[in-house]
């Protein structure tokens, strides 16, 4: 779905959940805002038993002159009801309208039988408020030229990630780096100083008392009172403090599921995988490798939770939350897994296995001298993460066939690769992206969209590599980065012939799509 499909209706009301948070107030705003542009009759609207009350919210409201209003009906259905960062018919969005036309935008995971036609979910996206943003760019509307919208979007993603720190997709990155210096920071200032309140302050000290902790793993479960998910970072920030904890998760119940906020302080676990893998049909999760987030889908949980410990009886869900999060953690350290550190004696031997090579498929180029001159610290940004480097006078950025960035030096290239100066044809979710990685204060990152300067190329025959498919986790520790590669299993280690000891993983998708055997 795009805004432009919305604007045959002339009557709008924006609704957002009851009990509104940062997010929700930025993104229907921002929607607003568009549809006024537009000339169009637009309300924006929340229901549920209680006015706004938080005081960052208050101040977020009045500041920024937001016409949210409070309503328990409306006198007339509207052409067209558009629910933001919820879904209508859940629990916690009050049922203003039984006809008319629905439409969804939001960021959580969802049943598509349970979706209206209308929709735009993306629960891969760390905020409601970057969905919008993106269908705003989209439409043309520029969300960046006015101070107040850009201020709002910044806020809602600031708050619903963690402070930035649960930033989950690229799109989340491209929405902070557009619009840190196109927003108000003194106002922000303002509203980050204004989010704590006595009262939640005492839901953090309870929660302190209402752990669990397992010494061998040493991770901790922390249950809060429901609260404001920022104050869940401050939760989990405190808990890694604690010498013997090196991974922690805390949550809260919110109307329609459990909010997460996932840390953890060890190379050997990354805290956005760790979230994705509890989360792991039960919602979403991801982040940053040491603060990450998540969201458990109050539907799905209950079933997972009585399909592996029985009836839930007279427990409170909230509990049962902690009991099955202490379960998937137990489990994610539990499972066998291989740790390599690529380069090194610790790479298995696979001179027995299966030799195969690249298969003759259209990549992409791009020479980095190029775009900038040689000594330039750029960073590269693609839907698998951000990766920084320095521009060599040799260097090249490759794009693969599932729009992953790698880079190559000249000599290597020209070796394994037939270059072309054939425009390359981008098919892929995201539009990898390179930017300098020191700019002036106040200077907004220039992007440049690699798929914009590349040419295509066909790989030659080779390298050849052996392979094998991974029959449990693998981690692989490689020079260039300080991550770890994850690889699940059904998804390939493979080496180098040419370089037995430079071992990384292969998604099992791109392994059929790219390579081929030896006969």
């Amino acid at each position: 779905m795009t805004l432009q499909d919305l604007l045959s209706y002339n009557e709008i009301v924006i609704q957002c959940h009851d009990n509104p948070d940062a997010d929700a107030i930025a993104s229907g705003y921002a929607l607003y805002r568009f549809f006024q542009q537009k000339e169009k009759n637009v309300r924006f609207v929340y229901g549920g038993a209680q006015a706004i009350q938080k005081s960052n919210l208050l101040l977020m409201k009045d500041t920024l002159k937001i016409p949210i209003a409070h309503v328990t009906q409306l006198d007339a259905a509207p052409e067209l009801l558009l629910t933001v960062d919820c879904q209508y018919g859940e629990r916690n969005v009050q049922t203003l309208v039984q006809e008319g036309t629905i439409a969804v935008i939001d960021h959580h995971k969802a049943k598509p039988e349970d979706l209206p036609p209308l929709q735009e979910v993306r629960d891969n996206y760390g905020s409601c408020s970057t969905v919008v943003w993106d269908m705003l760019n989209d439409a043309g509307f520029d969300a960046g030229e006015d101070e107040r919208i850009s201020t709002a979007l910044y806020y809602g993603l600031f708050m619903d990630t963690g402070k930035m720190q649960e930033l989950r997709h690229p799109k989340d990155k491209d929405l902070r780096d557009a619009l840190e210096f196109r927003c108000n920071k003194a106002e922000l200032f303002h509203f980050q100083n204004s989010n704590l309140s006595f009262q939640e302050l005492e839901i953090a000290g309870r929660a302190f008392e209402n752990y669990g902790f397992c010494e061998f793993h040493r991770f901790a479960v922390a249950e809060a009172e429901r609260c404001d998910p920022n104050i869940l970072g401050v939760i989990s920030d405190m808990l890694m403090e604690v010498d013997v904890v090196n991974v922690c998760i805390a949550f809260c119940m919110l109307d329609n599921g459990a909010k997460l906020s996932v840390r953890s302080c060890v190379k050997e676990t990354r805290a956005n995988e760790l979230a994705a893998y509890v989360a792991e049909g039960l919602g979403s999760g991801g982040g940053h490798p040491q603060k990450s987030g998540g969201f458990l889908k109050d539907t799905l949980l209950i079933p997972a939770y009585e399909a592996r410990f029985g009836p839930l009886g007279n427990q409170s869900v909230s509990s049962a939350v902690k009991k099955l999060l202490m379960a998937r953690l137990e489990d994610y350290f539990r499972e066998q897994e291989d740790v390599i550190y690529s380069g090194t004696s610790d790479v298995p031997d696979l001179s027995q296995e299966p030799l195969y090579r690249k298969k003759r498929l259209p990549i992409g180029y791009v020479k980095a001298t190029d775009l900038y001159p040689a000594g330039t610290a750029v960073n590269v940004r693609m839907l698998e993460g951000d990766f920084a480097l320095t521009v060599q006078p040799d260097t090249y950025f490759m794009i693969g066939v599932e729009a992953e960035v790698y880079k190559n030096d000249e000599a290597y290239f020209l070796s394994h690769n037939d270059p072309t100066d054939q425009p390359y044809c981008f098919q892929g979710e995201y539009a990898p992206t390179v930017h300098e990685a020191v700019r002036a204060a106040g200077e907004s990152a220039l992007r440049r969209d690699l798929t914009k300067y590349a040419k295509t190329c066909i790989p030659k025959d080779g390298p050849r590599a052996h392979a094998r498919q991974i029959t449990r986790r693998t981690k692989i520790f490689v020079s260039w980065s300080p991550n770890y590669m994850l690889g699940v299993p059904g998804e390939w280690l493979v080496v180098r012939e040419e370089n037995p000891l430079d071992a990384y993983i292969v998604k099992e998708d791109i392994f059929t799509k790219t390579y081929e055997p030896i006969p």
